[in-house]
């Protein structure tokens, strides 16, 4: 999730699992692996701006003109906000009324989200960053005897089944799926190609978020194929116990194996904790921290650090998030079958990072190739 995490991430619904561990390693004689060419190629696949490829047929947005969405926000953090801000600057340039449920992030204020897009009669509910649509499942079912549709944004994996078969999706009418998976391959090849082929890597994972277990298997498959020489272990901490949790337990595993010299925390929110686990440990240097979404602090921090706390991050395009997500939502309005929508990552790290910005800001270095894409497509004008 994420982002949609410390987008999506923090917001999540805890489901009280308990953290694990399992570990995989493979030929320890990390030296003479070698780093094969198909890591570099999927490195250069993600180390630029956003590419756009148009997820369907040319829409003529005109009939939507006075169409009420409402948006219910997972997190109120810069992530999601920026999705938010690009949600409402598609809406209104296609003359649809924009409304945004503040919340933070507590079910309840989900629930009575829905309720008040319902009594207002809203045309199309949004939830945005991860709010988890399993734990909504009456509103959902009262949004859909009102004939309003609901779109599920940046909560499943691009490889997970489509509606209605994904997990939550019952009542919903359309998902704008994330590339959890897609970024814990480049994440990994970052790391293979970094050390040489020699990765021993903590991947720091909460498996009661719907896709990380998914992410982690395609991380280790990763390794498995092109690192003879690399190893990881697993350790999952739940989204209840990241802000308080994490330090402890990571520094706690990094002891257990003083071998290791990556952690990767699947999501951003665990960043503020693994950075003084390494720090105590005097391991500044000796292990990096890598991550996914792209959160301005983490973006940050590898630019302060110069690579040698905080080293990459997968980070994701905000905006190219919120242009995909209106064109599900007037796709629907429209009458029209969802389409696959496909969101765009980067691999930062301290080759690329100032083009994020400094400070670093959401959204900032993936170019405006889907937003003028996907104006084109609406005949809304762009390049």
């Amino acid at each position: 999730m994420a982002g949609a995490i410390a987008a999506v991430a923090v917001v999540a619904l805890a489901a009280c699992s308990k953290g694990g561990s399992t570990s995989t390693s493979t030929d320890t004689n990390a030296s003479a692996a070698a780093v094969p060419q198909a890591v570099t190629d999927l490195i250069a696949k993600y180390s630029g701006p956003s590419t756009f490829t148009a997820p369907g047929p040319p829409i003529d947005v005109t009939p939507l003109k006075g169409k009420k969405i409402f948006d219910i926000p997972s997190v109120p953090n810069p992530f999601v906000q920026s999705i938010s801000a690009s949600m409402k600057e598609a809406a209104e340039k296609a003359g649809m009324t924009y409304t945004k449920f503040d919340n933070q992030a507590q079910v309840s204020q989900w629930v009575q989200g829905i309720n008040q897009a319902i009594a207002s009669k809203q045309d199309i509910i949004v939830l945005n960053g991860a709010p988890d649509p399993r734990a909504l499942g009456p509103q959902l079912q009262a949004a859909k005897a009102a004939g309003i549709p609901v779109i599920v944004m940046h909560f499943h994996d691009n490889d997970m089944p489509a509606v209605p078969t994904c997990e939550g999706c019952t009542d919903i009418t359309a998902t704008v799926t994330a590339p959890f998976n897609e970024a814990g391959r480049a994440a990994a090849a970052w790391m293979i190609k970094d050390s040489g082929g020699a990765a021993n890597v903590l991947i720091v994972g909460g498996s009661d978020i719907l896709p990380s277990p998914g992410t982690i298997k395609a991380m280790q498959d990763e390794f498995a194929a092109n690192c003879s020489g690399c190893s990881n272990t697993v350790i999952n901490i739940p989204v209840a116990d990241w802000n308080t949790k994490t330090q402890g337990i990571v520094q706690s595993a990094l002891q257990s194996n003083p071998k290791v010299n990556y952690v990767y925390v699947l999501y951003d929110a665990m960043v503020a904790g693994a950075i003084p686990a390494v720090q105590t440990l005097a391991k500044t240097g000796q292990v990096k921290i890598t991550s996914y979404n792209g959160s301005p602090y983490a973006l940050d921090a590898i630019r302060q650090s110069n690579g040698d706390l905080v080293a990459m991050n997968v980070g994701e395009d905000t905006p190219g998030i919120g242009y995909a997500t209106m064109d599900q939502v007037f796709r629907v309005l429209l009458g029209q079958q969802p389409v696959a929508e496909r969101t765009p990552i980067r691999i930062w790290d301290k080759t690329n990072v100032a083009e994020a910005g400094t400070p670093a800001e959401a959204g900032v270095g993936y170019g405006n190739a889907y937003t003028s894409g996907f104006l084109k497509l609406w005949g809304l004008g762009g390049a």
